[in-house]
């Protein structure tokens, strides 16, 4: 056999080196597209729900957005069995109430799921995102992408849920203002906290929700959350039970007779009856103050503000002034705002 010259050899292992590279290439793309159908096999098996624009129950348009999107995750879950991947891609704004109420849903979905899978596609919205990761949103749908949260605006969310009356929790989501709430305040925070676990473990779930998924002895779970903005502490309280108009006709059916004498059968109406009955019997060994506690939190501050969205109805008491709402699409369930002041609270992250 002819001895190859230098000039060959080096030439021949050259030659061998670009084979192997190109084979190696090859392979490589062979792969890619092999995940890459893979992939594309697995999408089509999930059903994409495009998550809406604003997550807030407040207006009336974007609550009824909000509401079919969560009817329609829902049923895509729980009836039809449907692996699902919610795309928020497209969402711009979320705002404490209509995002506790969404994070509320999911975590009840997880719970009736029983191995259907919920996936996301991430927001283009750097803040969005950031909101997402902050509550606890991403690590319900699997997303494990960590993301640094650097909004002033989002950096001081906190968020606490359960299905007892447990005053320790009160600290995961206030505790941290510790020193910057008035002792009245922060006492009459912790009575009105207290005071909506105690409504949803007692009152809450004594019905079947109405929500087509028939689910009965529901967990007496409630989730809540807080945030602390431009001198404002946000606090909200959300439960999945059968609302106060639908604990009324058996809990308090004279009441309930009375709102229907008078033909004020509105939820809003309802919502407001209750407060008032509630406020009127509270020297009666301690019965119907549940939501008299939920009010008093605000009811002597200036500049506070409640909502309770009950169902399809509304109460409000801003600066000491009552007013009511009521809305076509249902929440299925309670959710409570209250809006306080606070004082020697900064913005800098670098105080909390």
């Amino acid at each position: 056999m002819k001895k190859l010259s230098p000039e060959a050899r080096e030439y021949q292992i050259k030659y061998s080196r670009k084979q192997m590279q190109r084979l190696q290439k090859k392979n490589l793309l062979r792969k890619r597209r092999a995940a890459s159908s893979k992939q594309e096999i697995l999408d089509k098996q999930f059903e994409t729900l495009r998550a809406p624009n604003i997550f807030a129950i407040s207006e009336k348009v974007v609550r009824r957005k909000l509401l079919r999107f969560i009817g329609r995750l829902r049923e895509a879950v729980i009836l039809q069995r449907h692996p699902v991947n919610i795309d928020f891609s497209e969402t711009q704004k979320m705002y404490a109430d209509g995002t506790l109420l969404f994070y509320a849903e999911l975590s009840r979905l997880n719970r009736l799921k029983g191995g259907i899978e919920i996936k996301c596609s991430p927001p283009k919205n750097e803040k969005v995102a950031q909101v997402l990761q902050q509550v606890g949103i991403f690590d319900l749908v699997g997303y494990r992408k960590k993301i640094e949260t650097t909004h002033d605006d989002v950096i001081h969310w906190r968020s606490a849920n359960g299905h007892e009356v447990i005053g320790e929790k009160f600290d995961e989501v206030l505790g941290h203002y510790d020193g910057q709430i008035t002792e009245e305040l922060n006492k009459n925070l912790f009575r009105g906290f207290t005071e909506a676990m105690t409504n949803c473990h007692h009152h809450a779930y004594i019905g079947t929700r109405e929500d087509g998924l028939n689910v009965t002895d529901e967990q007496k779970n409630w989730w809540m959350f807080s945030q602390e903005r431009d001198g404002e502490l946000t606090v909200v309280f959300c439960d999945l039970g059968i609302g106060i108009p639908g604990t009324l006709p058996i809990k308090k059916p004279t009441l309930w007779q009375r709102i229907e004498l008078f033909g004020n059968k509105l939820d809003a109406h309802a919502i407001q009856e209750a407060i008032g009955e509630s406020r009127t019997r509270t020297g009666l060994h301690h019965r119907g103050k549940g939501l008299k506690q939920l009010v008093d939190v605000v009811a002597n501050i200036d500049q506070g503000h409640i909502s309770i969205f009950s169902n399809k109805g509304r109460f409000t008491l801003e600066s000491q002034r009552e007013s009511i709402s009521q809305f076509k699409d249902n929440i299925l369930g309670t959710l409570i705002i209250w809006k306080v002041p606070i004082k020697g609270v900064s913005d800098d992250p670098a105080r909390h």
